[in-house]
């Protein structure tokens, strides 16, 4: 499978600082912060996963949404964006109890 053609700098940053916003402003479930993460290091699921030392099943299952990733490896994912897991406000319209986004 051919990769995608590589993002100059410029373009790298720009999505990195969208990033972090949508971040700031809670916008992102953890299923589409770890597509963004993936996709803004330009590697298939299966490059990833080695690269933060997690299975390409880990990496599936979260990206679509039915993962129960363990803490240690949601910490090893978001280590390379500068992030940890942590406790953050429920967006409003948020089920009580079971969402585990």
């Amino acid at each position: 499978m051919p990769r995608r053609n590589p993002l100059s700098r410029e373009e790298q940053n720009a999505q990195r600082r969208e990033f972090y916003e949508r971040i700031e402003r809670g916008e992102l479930s953890i299923a589409d912060a770890m597509k963004a993460m993936r996709k803004m290091t330009g590697l298939t699921q299966a490059e990833f996963a080695a690269h933060r030392g997690v299975s390409r099943r880990v990496i599936q299952d979260i990206e679509r949404g039915t993962g129960n990733p363990t803490v240690e490896s949601l910490n090893s994912i978001g280590k390379l964006f500068g992030l940890q897991v942590g406790f953050v406000r429920r967006r409003r319209g948020e089920a009580a109890g079971g969402a585990s986004e």
